[in-house]
Protein backbone atom coordinates (compact mmCIF):
# COMPACT_ATOMS: atom_id res chain seq x y z
CA UNK A 1 0.00 0.00 0.00
CA UNK A 2 3.08 2.40 0.88
CA UNK A 3 4.38 1.81 -2.80
CA UNK A 4 1.33 2.74 -4.07
CA UNK A 5 0.62 5.90 -2.51
CA UNK A 6 4.65 6.96 -2.98
CA UNK A 7 3.74 6.17 -6.48
CA UNK A 8 0.75 8.16 -6.92
CA UNK A 9 2.16 10.99 -4.97
CA UNK A 10 5.97 10.87 -7.68
CA UNK A 11 3.03 10.94 -10.65
CA UNK A 12 1.29 13.55 -9.53
CA UNK A 13 4.65 15.45 -8.58
CA UNK A 14 6.02 14.92 -12.05
CA UNK A 15 2.16 16.10 -13.12
CA UNK A 16 2.80 19.67 -11.81
CA UNK A 17 6.08 19.83 -12.82
CA UNK A 18 5.49 19.33 -16.40
CA UNK A 19 2.78 21.41 -16.17
CA UNK A 20 5.32 24.32 -14.42
CA UNK A 21 7.39 23.80 -17.49
CA UNK A 22 4.78 24.15 -20.02
CA UNK A 23 3.25 27.78 -18.70
CA UNK A 24 6.16 30.01 -19.91
CA UNK A 25 6.23 28.58 -23.68
CA UNK A 26 4.51 31.32 -25.78
CA UNK A 27 0.48 30.57 -26.94
CA UNK A 28 -0.85 30.87 -30.46
CA UNK A 29 -2.99 33.95 -29.37
CA UNK A 30 0.80 35.52 -28.93
CA UNK A 31 1.40 35.58 -32.31
CA UNK A 32 2.90 38.74 -33.42
CA UNK A 33 0.41 40.74 -35.21
CA UNK A 34 1.23 42.33 -38.11
CA UNK A 35 0.04 45.39 -40.00
CA UNK A 36 -2.84 43.85 -41.89
CA UNK A 37 -4.21 42.34 -38.61
CA UNK A 38 -4.22 45.63 -36.75
CA UNK A 39 -6.17 46.97 -39.78
CA UNK A 40 -8.61 44.65 -39.80
CA UNK A 41 -9.13 44.60 -36.01
CA UNK A 42 -9.42 48.47 -36.76
CA UNK A 43 -11.80 47.83 -39.14
CA UNK A 44 -14.35 45.72 -37.30
CA UNK A 45 -13.78 48.53 -33.87
CA UNK A 46 -14.70 51.46 -36.16
CA UNK A 47 -16.41 51.07 -39.39
CA UNK A 48 -20.03 50.43 -39.97
CA UNK A 49 -23.18 51.45 -38.18
CA UNK A 50 -22.94 47.97 -36.00
CA UNK A 51 -19.78 48.58 -34.89
CA UNK A 52 -18.39 49.43 -31.41
CA UNK A 53 -17.49 53.00 -32.36
CA UNK A 54 -20.98 53.91 -33.79
CA UNK A 55 -22.89 51.92 -31.02
CA UNK A 56 -20.68 54.05 -28.11
CA UNK A 57 -21.14 57.55 -30.24
CA UNK A 58 -24.61 56.70 -30.16
CA UNK A 59 -25.08 55.70 -26.67
CA UNK A 60 -23.46 58.72 -25.58
CA UNK A 61 -26.04 60.85 -27.48
CA UNK A 62 -28.77 59.70 -25.25
CA UNK A 63 -29.31 61.50 -22.28
CA UNK A 64 -29.52 57.85 -20.73
CA UNK A 65 -26.64 55.14 -22.00
CA UNK A 66 -26.77 52.18 -21.78
CA UNK A 67 -23.65 51.70 -19.47
CA UNK A 68 -23.63 48.15 -19.89
CA UNK A 69 -23.47 48.55 -23.97
CA UNK A 70 -20.81 51.01 -23.36
CA UNK A 71 -18.41 48.77 -21.32
CA UNK A 72 -18.77 46.03 -23.32
CA UNK A 73 -17.58 48.24 -26.65
CA UNK A 74 -14.98 49.44 -24.78
CA UNK A 75 -13.81 46.16 -24.39
CA UNK A 76 -12.89 46.51 -28.57
CA UNK A 77 -11.01 49.59 -28.32
CA UNK A 78 -9.08 47.90 -24.95
CA UNK A 79 -7.78 45.64 -27.33
CA UNK A 80 -7.54 47.98 -30.33
CA UNK A 81 -4.64 49.73 -28.10
CA UNK A 82 -2.86 46.45 -26.88
CA UNK A 83 -2.84 45.98 -30.53
CA UNK A 84 -1.35 49.18 -31.14
CA UNK A 85 1.29 48.23 -28.89
CA UNK A 86 2.28 44.64 -30.51
CA UNK A 87 2.68 46.46 -33.87
CA UNK A 88 5.70 48.78 -34.53
CA UNK A 89 3.98 52.15 -35.66
CA UNK A 90 6.93 54.00 -36.69
CA UNK A 91 5.07 56.91 -38.01
CA UNK A 92 2.95 57.68 -35.15
CA UNK A 93 2.77 56.95 -31.42
CA UNK A 94 -0.85 55.34 -30.21
CA UNK A 95 -0.25 57.38 -27.11
CA UNK A 96 -3.47 59.38 -27.49
CA UNK A 97 -5.66 56.45 -27.96
CA UNK A 98 -4.75 54.49 -25.73
CA UNK A 99 -4.89 57.36 -22.93
CA UNK A 100 -8.33 57.93 -24.18
CA UNK A 101 -9.16 54.52 -23.79
CA UNK A 102 -8.15 54.36 -20.39
CA UNK A 103 -10.31 57.27 -19.94
CA UNK A 104 -13.81 55.81 -21.21
CA UNK A 105 -13.01 52.74 -19.55
CA UNK A 106 -12.98 54.56 -16.29
CA UNK A 107 -15.61 56.81 -17.29
CA UNK A 108 -17.91 54.03 -18.43
CA UNK A 109 -17.27 52.17 -15.34
CA UNK A 110 -18.70 55.18 -13.18
CA UNK A 111 -21.20 55.77 -15.48
CA UNK A 112 -20.21 59.55 -16.05
CA UNK A 113 -21.46 60.56 -19.08
CA UNK A 114 -19.44 63.97 -19.77
CA UNK A 115 -16.36 62.25 -18.83
CA UNK A 116 -16.93 59.51 -21.57
CA UNK A 117 -17.95 61.90 -24.03
CA UNK A 118 -14.80 63.86 -23.89
CA UNK A 119 -12.41 60.52 -24.08
CA UNK A 120 -14.71 59.42 -26.83
CA UNK A 121 -14.17 62.84 -28.66
CA UNK A 122 -10.41 62.33 -27.29
CA UNK A 123 -10.43 58.48 -29.07
CA UNK A 124 -11.98 59.82 -32.56
CA UNK A 125 -9.48 62.52 -32.54
CA UNK A 126 -6.34 60.29 -32.36
CA UNK A 127 -8.09 58.19 -35.19
CA UNK A 128 -7.83 61.52 -37.49
CA UNK A 129 -4.95 62.82 -36.30
CA UNK A 130 -3.00 59.59 -37.82
CA UNK A 131 -5.12 58.79 -40.36
CA UNK A 132 -5.46 62.59 -41.62
CA UNK A 133 -2.95 63.94 -40.88
CA UNK A 134 0.76 62.00 -41.97
CA UNK A 135 -0.22 58.67 -40.41
CA UNK A 136 -0.99 55.45 -41.80
CA UNK A 137 -1.40 56.99 -45.47
CA UNK A 138 -4.90 55.19 -46.43
CA UNK A 139 -5.12 53.63 -43.12
CA UNK A 140 -3.90 49.72 -42.12
CA UNK A 141 -6.08 48.23 -43.80
CA UNK A 142 -4.76 47.91 -47.24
Amino acid sequence: MRRFVFALSLFGAALLAANGLTADEPKKTDAKLTKKDLGKMMKDAHHGAKSPHARTAAELKKDAPDWEEITKDVKAFVAMGEAFQKVNLNYTSPAKYIESTTALSKAAGGKDKKAATEAFTGLTKSCASCHFYGGAPGGLEK
